[in-house]
This record gives structure tokens, C-alpha cells and sequence, in this order.
């Protein structure tokens, strides 16, 4: 799965899609290159360290998995469950399911099946005519697992400390060193720039305290950035310039001519030779030297797209180019979704609907998730 604007492209964790990015490049012809071009899913990222550490408590975790999953595929058996929780003064409940492509699917079935574990223990006993125990209680490890998330290395369980150090391990290995296209999306936001990237890096670098490695520079990761930002300007500058410039001194001659003070030109010089002049770094530079303040009611409500379309008249590439930055999915969750919808819609008990009612459940439900 992926997505394909004019000069990025999200894609899974897939190693056979770094494959085909070359020929992409060839068919697309960014205007950029291939600076930012290929973007890899964070999500997809950030679920494949969940499930590595979850390799570590399968014991604990396959038979609550086997358990519902067999609920699931059992309508029947299903609603035998719900009355036998009627039965027991429980409010009958649908258990979230497992699903590896989510990296919190885990984490929500243990949520909502622990209320249920001696109910549920019981029912499958009346059910099959056995004793039936799926939460292993070895070293109480489950009364902490279903909010493991937010469990820290201090803990005292072996298995549980093994499955974060995992996790940390993995996403060190990917994100240690985070893509440049991150690191400037957030200079491009005016509450940031250079400086609150700078505090954010080293922020970042703190929580992580790495197992393998020594946490890079600062100063050369600020430097880095800056030398993208400015790499890439100077190509959209080669590429817009010229027309953002005589849109520019159209829009100039057609306005009304009015008297203005020293101070007026002075500002008025400093934005117009950004506009497809031989300075080409001026429009960046002012950028980044310029500091904007925001109320902490502007904080609250800060839109960064309709900053950015605000400035269009003062930073006319610098707009341009942050709007296609910003543009591009760090992540294809929303796509994959939309492209799963259908097939949550129909399976095999519900595959005659037509057309237009298909069309109408996956309105409701979506309006119903919404909700």
C-alpha cells in the first residue's frame, strides 16, 4: 500500500518496495529529485516493533488471542457467551479483536476482555466440559499486561522488561537517526524553527537513552536540516521563481499606488527580492531569522496550513514548498482503512449486498466510529 503525491511517496516497511523506487523516480520525475521522494510509514514502523516484543509473550498472550478469535468466528456460540454474562449480572460485551496490522489491537483485547477473564474462564469450562484457564498467572505478569504500554524498565517481571527492551532495540535500529523530511516539517512550523527542533532533539534523545549507540549532534543534525531546506528551495525556487515573480508584479502594477514611509520600503524590498530573484536563499533565511509571537490563545488554536496560506504574498516559494511538504502522508493508515472498509462490510455470511447499500453501510459506520 502506498501514496503517491508529485514529489513524495508513502509506502509500508516492505523490502521489496525499496525496489521499485528507482523506476518510480524514472516515471514520476520529481521536480526535487529523489531527495525526499520515498517516505516509509511510521505506523507500519512503529507496529513492527510492537509485534517483534510481542514474540516474547506469546505464552501469555495465545490463548486469550485462541479464545476470542473463536468467539468471534462462532456467532452462536457468541451470543451463548452474552447470555451466560446476563446470567452472571456482566452487561454482554463484543471483545476487541487481535489484528497484527495494528500495533495497539493487543493491547485493546486484553483491556476489554480483563474485567471478563473469570467469566470468560468459566463459560469456555461449561463450553467445551473442561477446566479452562487462558490467563497464565505466572508471576502475576498479567495484572500488569494489559497496560503494559505504559509499563517503564523498572519493572520487576523478566518476560515483561524483555518485550520493552525489544521494542526500544527495534525502534532504535529504524529511528535512531530520524529522516530528514521529519526534521523539516518541524522547522517549518514558526512556533519552531531551528531552535525548537534543537530543544525537541534533545529532548528526544534523553527519553530514548540508547542501548547501542551514542546520541548524534545536534548541532550537525541543525546543520543537515538546514542544508536540505536550502537544497530544496533552491529547486523549487528554479522551478517557480520566475512565474510566482510576474505573478507578483502583476499583482503590484494592478494595486493602487500608495506613498510609503522609509520603513515601509525597507520591508517591502526585503519580501520582494525573495520573488524569483538572484538571491534565492533571502526568502529562507528571512524565514528562519524572523521571530513570530503567539497568544497562548493562538497556541491553542494555531493552524499551520492557514499560517502558511496568510504568507503567501511574503514568502511565495518558501509557501509553496511547505505546503507540499506538509501535504505528505507520514503514514498510510487512513488509506489502508479506507481500502479495508469494504472488506470489513462484506465477509462470507454477508457477500450478496448490492451496490448501493454497501455503499450506505460503510457511510453509517464510519459516521457511527465518528460519533
Amino acid at each position: 500500500m502506498f501514496i503517491i503525491l508529485e514529489e513524495y511517496i508513502s509506502f509500508d516497511n516492505a523490502s521489496a518496495n525499496t525496489c521499485s523506487i528507482d523506476e518510480l523516480i524514472r516515471l514520476c520525475q520529481p521536480s526535487i529529485c529523489d531527495i525526499f521522494f520515498h517516505i516509509r510509514c511510521t505506523c507500519h514502523i512503529f507496529n513492527l516493533c510492537v509485534q517483534d516484543s510481542l514474540k516474547i509473550l506469546e505464552l501469555y498472550i495465545r490463548p486469550i488471542r485462541s479464545a476470542i478469535h473463536y468467539l468471534w468466528t462462532h456467532p452462536q456460540v457468541m451470543k451463548q457467551c452474552g447470555k451466560f454474562c446476563k446470567i452472571n449480572g456482566m452487561r454482554p460485551k463484543r471483545y476487541a479483536r487481535d489484528v497484527p496490522t495494528r500495533w495497539n489491537s493487543t493491547y485493546k483485547l486484553l483491556l476489554s476482555t480483563f474485567e471478563y477473564k473469570d467469566l470468560l474462564c468459566a463459560f469456555l469450562d461449561k463450553l467445551f466440559n473442561r477446566l479452562i484457564y487462558i490467563y497464565i498467572q505466572t508471576n502475576g505478569i498479567f495484572e500488569r499486561l494489559h497496560v503494559f504500554f505504559s509499563e517503564y524498565l523498572t519493572s520487576s517481571d523478566h518476560a515483561l522488561v524483555e518485550c520493552i527492551l525489544s521494542m526500544k532495540t527495534k525502534w532504535e535500529n529504524i529511528f535512531f537517526n530520524i529522516h530528514d523530511f521529519f526534521l523539516c516539517a518541524i522547522v517549518l512550523d514558526p512556533r519552531l524553527k531551528l531552535d525548537g527542533l534543537g530543544e525537541l532533539l534533545t529532548l528526544y534523545y534523553d527519553s530514548l537513552n540508547p542501548i547501542t549507540n551514542a546520541c548524534p549532534s545536534s548541532f550537525m543534525i541543525l546543520f543537515g536540516v538546514q542544508n536540505s531546506l536550502t537544497e530544496i528551495y533552491n529547486k523549487y525556487n528554479e522551478k517557480y521563481g520566475l512565474h510566482v515573480g510576474t505573478q507578483a508584479q502583476q499583482l503590484t502594477t494592478s494595486s493602487s499606488i500608495t506613498p510609503r514611509s522609509k520603513a515601509q520600503m525597507l520591508v517591502h524590498e526585503r519580501t520582494k527580492h525573495p520573488r524569483g530573484s538572484s538571491s534565492s536563499n533571502l526568502e529562507l533565511e528571512n524565514y528562519l531569522t524572523t521571530k513570530f509571537d503567539f497568544s497562548d490563545v493562538e497556541e491553542e488554536t494555531f493552524d499551520i496550513l492557514r499560517w502558511w496560506c496568510q504568507k503567501t504574498q511574503v514568502y511565495p516559494i518558501l509557501s509553496l514548498m511547505t505546503n507540499e511538504i506538509l501535504a505528505c502522508h507520514v503514514s498510510i493508515v487512513a488509506v489502508d482503512q479506507a481500502f479495508s472498509m469494504r472488506g470489513n462490510t462484506l465477509d462470507e455470511r454477508r457477500s450478496t449486498i448490492r451496490l448501493e447499500n454497501l455503499e450506505a453501510q460503510c457511510l453509517l459506520n464510519d459516521w457511527s466510529r465518528a460519533a
